[in-house]
C-alpha cells in the first residue's frame, strides 16, 4: 500500500476537504438559525492549503520517487511533513488577515489547519465565501476534531513502525536466501 496519494487518491482527499467546507457550510447555517449573533461564541474553522501548492508538492515528490531518490514509504513520510508545512503555513496567514478584524482567534492547532474563532456570524460566513477558511463547525467540535487528528496520527505512526519492521525482515530473509541448499547431500557423500 502506498503512503504517497495516487492522483485518484489525491482528489478523494481533496473532494474529502470540500465535502467538509459543504458540511460546515450547514453546520454555520444551524448555528446561524438559532439566532446566534452572540460574537463571544466561539465556532471551529478549518483552513487548508492551496490546492495548486498541493498539486506541486505531489508533482515534486512523485518525481523524486519516479528518480529513485525517495522509497515509497520516505515519500510518504516527506509528503506528510510537508503537508504540514503547507497547512500552518496557511494557518499563519489566516491568523495575520484576521489581525485588526472583527474575528479574533481563540485558539488554533496549526498543525490540524484548525482554529476557534470568534466574531460575528457575517465575518465568519464571509471569511468561507471568499475562500480564507475551508469549513466552519460548532465551537464544541474544536476538542473532537482534534482528537480524531490525534488518533490519525498514531494510526499512521504504528502502520510506518509495521512496515519499517516488515521491510526489516523482507532484508533479513533476503540475506538468508542465500545459505539455502537444494537439499541435496551432494559434495557429502562417502564412497562404501
Amino acid at each position: 500500500m502506498s503512503n504517497l496519494p495516487t492522483r485518484r487518491g489525491f482528489l478523494a482527499i481533496t473532494g474529502t476537504g470540500t465535502a467538509a467546507s459543504l458540511a460546515g457550510c450547514s453546520q454555520l447555517e444551524s448555528i446561524t438559525q438559532e439566532g446566534s449573533e452572540n460574537p463571544d461564541e466561539a465556532v471551529t474553522v478549518t483552513v487548508q492549503p492551496e490546492r495548486e501548492e498541493l498539486q506541486r508538492l505531489e508533482e515534486e515528490i512523485r518525481a523524486d520517487l519516479d528518480e529513485g531518490t525517495l522509497s515509497q514509504q520516505e515519500a510518504g513520510r516527506v509528503f506528510r511533513e510537508r503537508q504540514v508545512e503547507l497547512t500552518e503555513a496557511a494557518v499563519a496567514s489566516f491568523e495575520e488577515s484576521v489581525a485588526g478584524s472583527e474575528l479574533s482567534v481563540a485558539e488554533s492547532r496549526p498543525e490540524y489547519g484548525l482554529l476557534r474563532v470568534t466574531g460575528p456570524d457575517v465575518a465568519i460566513m464571509e471569511s468561507l465565501r471568499n475562500g480564507d477558511v475551508s469549513g466552519i463547525y460548532p465551537g464544541e467540535r474544536y476538542e473532537l476534531i482534534v482528537q480524531q487528528q490525534q488518533q490519525r496520527e498514531q494510526r499512521q505512526e504504528m502502520l510506518e513502525q509495521q512496515q519499517e519492521a516488515q521491510e526489516t525482515d523482507g532484508e533479513t530473509n533476503e540475506s538468508d536466501a542465500g545459505n539455502e541448499t537444494d537439499g541435496t547431500d551432494a559434495g557429502n557423500e562417502t564412497d562404501e
